[in-house]
């Protein structure tokens, strides 16, 4: 059943066609299928790191190591890569939140974060983090799995480059160091959800909208 499950995954994500079977699956389920792989694929390069941007989402902006992306349908997410976290391999653990919608630890691959998921307004908040990086997104419920399939790969295609990193870093290490986002901490410890939803809810008109992609249903052989 996990090999179909990746499988399907796989297609997903490569060609970025509309697997109805994803939705089926457990959100625990889902992630796992996608950052138990080894991700090579890279299409995107960055300041000491590079990715895999899924098909069906384009980058609108870039700043530094803050991302910030837009699906086919007007989802908007937002990463933040700590390379400082990295170069230092800083390790923290997550503590489970009972109240949330979905709470995880991750670790796959020797590599570590969390997942949390908190409904507010009928809609859902997610904050993911994986491999020194986290993406944050505020979206209908109807599309969550498939937005969590692209955050998942985001995350699990980083690829940190070392040589660089360690030139990057060592030389700056005064400037690096000011900066203080904290990915290891959910905001939910630090503030009110509210604070963050006029950030989140506010979605691009017509002249952001991704084209169609072709798309196509693989159903159960009769």
């Amino acid at each position: 059943m996990k090999k179909i499950i990746i499988l399907l995954l796989t297609c997903f994500l490569l060609t970025g066609c509309t697997v109805t079977r994803i939705d089926n699956l457990e959100i625990g389920d889902l992630v796992s299928a996608i950052l138990s792989q080894n991700i090579t694929l890279e299409n995107t390069n960055a300041s000491g790191y590079d990715y895999y941007t899924p098909k069906g989402v384009s980058i609108l902006n870039t700043t530094d190591n803050n991302v910030e992306f837009i699906d086919k349908i007007g989802n908007k997410y937002y990463l933040y890569v700590d390379v400082v976290s990295y170069y230092h391999k800083v390790e923290s653990e997550y503590p489970v939140c009972d109240n949330c919608f979905y709470s995880s630890a991750l670790s796959y691959n020797d590599k570590t974060g969390y997942l949390e998921i908190n409904e507010i307004n009928d809609k859902y908040f997610i904050e993911m983090m994986f491999h020194y990086a986290k993406v944050e997104t505020y979206i209908e419920k109807d599309s969550l799995k498939e937005v969590l399939s692209s955050i998942s790969t985001i995350l699990g295609s980083i690829d940190y480059k070392d040589a660089i990193l360690n030139t990057l870093i060592g030389e700056n290490m005064l400037n690096y160091n000011e900066l203080t986002f904290d990915i290891f901490k959910p905001k939910r410890t630090t503030g009110n959800f509210s604070d963050y939803i006029e950030v989140y809810d506010k979605y691009e008109d017509v002249d952001n909208e991704l084209p169609d992609e072709d798309s196509i249903d693989i159903g159960e052989e009769s």
